[in-house]
């Protein structure tokens, strides 16, 4: 009889609170197994999650909990982001982060829509909505940049704010959608 069999589980786990405890001690665990082999913990956390997931070996499936936890941690980052942020700098490069946010959401966005639209054949709407998928990004490296001291770059700077503007732009596209 196997460990799965005596508490009557099956993969994908479906109950939330394994799920929970699953995915806190990959959290927990991760970052104190790599650091011992000189791994970036943010690179870690991925690969466990890519073992682990649908694609792995099945142990969580990506529903609506996943996806919330996920966005929860997105939004974290964002916000450590923000904390860290030297307001002074942020209206000193203002001009420049609303331009690199404009471009950086608008060529995607215009990209994604013509494929949608014409290679895809979808509607317009459905293309919109497309389209809005590629525009935004996320901070996703920037932990790994504060822990190496350059987020007072400039550069690191103008990014977060471009970043931010394309994030509020794709939220208004599905706003208006």
């Amino acid at each position: 009889m196997t460990l799965l069999s005596i508490h009557n589980l099956s993969l994908p786990i479906e109950d939330p609170v394994l799920k929970f405890l699953l995915v806190l001690i990959i959290i927990l665990a991760a970052p104190l197994l790599l650091n011992k082999i000189k791994v970036p913990h943010l690179l870690g956390l991925i690969i466990a999650g890519a073992v682990i997931g649908p694609n792995g070996f099945n142990v969580l499936a990506r529903d609506s909990s996943i996806v919330v936890t996920g966005t929860t941690g997105l939004l974290y980052i964002m916000f450590l982001a923000g904390l860290e942020i030297d307001m002074g700098d942020f209206k000193k490069n203002k001009w420049k982060s609303l331009t690199f946010g404009i471009y950086t959401f608008t060529v995607p966005f215009v990209l994604g829509y013509f494929g949608a639209y014409y290679i895809l054949h979808f509607s317009v709407l459905t293309s919109v909505l497309f389209a809005s998928l590629f525009s935004s990004h996320t901070l996703i490296a920037y932990p790994l940049i504060s822990k190496l001291g350059i987020a007072k770059n400039p550069a690191v700077n103008i990014t977060v704010g471009g970043t931010m503007i394309t994030d509020i732009l794709a939220l208004l596209v599905l706003a208006v959608i």
